[in-house]
């Protein structure tokens, strides 16, 4: 898996331009996918081999996780010990053009490797891994659906604790606690616990405000299971809705499912994202339409491709990413329903399996093991 990988990785530099001889990778997710190390350090890869530079705190580590790849244990006690090791490699190698992640390499780095490295011609490569890891493999898609799975069942164990004037950071806190006590190193993101008028706070923090029984209430969470992420989405209510409450849900609800059964590969990014927008503005809510429908996920939360106006790029099997329409509209509050799905050649599987319901209390008897979308 790790070999092949590499391999596609060179392929990808090789048809970008044939003068670079090694690619120095910095962002630690990239790392990981090339080399399976989730330590601190830097990865040269060439063509036929990979090197791996961190220091002593993690050489059990290294040689524990890493495959196909020399590990360089830097002196800690020496100034810049990295940015030398770095350079006796490149020598050795007789690298003379050296690609570099353009997202992840400081400036402070680069005039470091060009002050001491003046003959290298240094050339900054965008995204080339991040493009690679759009689609996932079969043990990638497994680690997706495990995730997936945890943050589903552990938001079924958090509901009950939902009732009449919680605050909103009590159940993040304890869906959090759920997450980790089911299997997860952590949340995937900060949880969104949103209420009421903060429910117009796309990526609002929770706070002390205490839910009361005429808010809307978005949950918005995830979690990292073996380095991968998770993301789903729920609008709630714990009394009667009001008759816009109940309006806005169902519209969201149904361009939700809707939506859902366009994905499929060969679909625009775009596409999707305009099916999505054109129905809620056929309801009345354009306007109150404020993010793009989805994004990928996987290493990340938020990876490519970006299911956008602006994203032309075509889905493929493999494909993992989330759709996620919403309606924020003052003086009501908000409402957004969010799925993570693997995409097929035929449509979609959705891996966030969750009932989608507006009442706190039809979700109180689920088995997250029963419910099938």
């Amino acid at each position: 898996m790790i070999k092949d990988r590499q391999n596609k990785l060179w392929q990808e530099i090789n048809r970008i331009r044939n003068d670079i001889s090694a690619f120095l990778i910095t962002n630690p997710k990239n790392i990981y996918y090339i080399s399976g190390f989730t330590g601190e350090g830097i990865l040269i890869s060439s063509p036929d081999k990979n090197f791996l530079i961190t220091d002593s705190r993690y050489t059990e580590q290294a040689n524990e996780q890493v495959s196909n790849c020399q590990i360089i244990i830097q002196d800690m006690l020496k100034t810049d010990a990295q940015t030398e090791m770095l350079c006796n490699v490149i020598g050795e190698l007789k690298i003379n053009g050296l690609g570099f992640e353009a997202e992840s390499l400081s400036v402070d780095k680069y005039l470091k490797y060009q002050s001491r490295l003046p003959h290298l011609k240094l050339y900054p490569l965008h995204a080339v891994i991040e493009k690679l890891r759009i689609i996932k493999d079969d043990y990638e898609i497994e680690l997706l659906k495990k995730s997936a799975h945890i943050a589903t069942s552990s938001f079924l164990n958090t509901i009950s604790l939902i009732k009449h004037g919680i605050s909103e950071l009590t159940i993040a806190a304890q869906l959090n606690y759920n997450m980790q006590k089911n299997g997860a190193k952590k949340e995937a993101f900060d949880i969104i616990v949103t209420s009421g008028e903060r429910g117009l706070l796309i990526h609002g923090e929770p706070s002390v405000k205490r839910i009361t029984k005429e808010e809307l209430i978005i949950i918005d969470f995830g979690c990292i299971f073996k380095m991968y992420n998770s993301d789903c989405t729920r609008s709630l209510l714990l009394g009667e809705p009001n008759s816009e409450q109940k309006k806005i849900f169902e519209i969201i609800k149904n361009v939700q499912i809707a939506t859902l059964q366009q994905v499929r590969a060969g679909k625009s990014c775009y596409e999707l994202d305009d099916f999505a927008r054109k129905n809620i503005s056929k309801s009345g809510y354009g306007d109150y339409f404020l993010h793009s429908l989805g994004h990928g996920i996987g290493l990340d939360v938020h990876e490519l491709p970006r299911l956008s106006q602006n994203d032309q790029n075509i889905l493929q099997p493999g494909m993992v990413v989330t759709i996620e329409p919403g309606i924020y509209v003052p003086g009501i509050g908000g409402v957004r329903i969010e799925d993570t799905v693997i995409v097929t050649e035929n449509g979609c599987e959705v891996i966030t399996l969750l009932p989608k319901e507006l009442s706190v209390y039809n979700y109180q008897d689920n088995d997250i093991d029963d419910i099938v979308i």
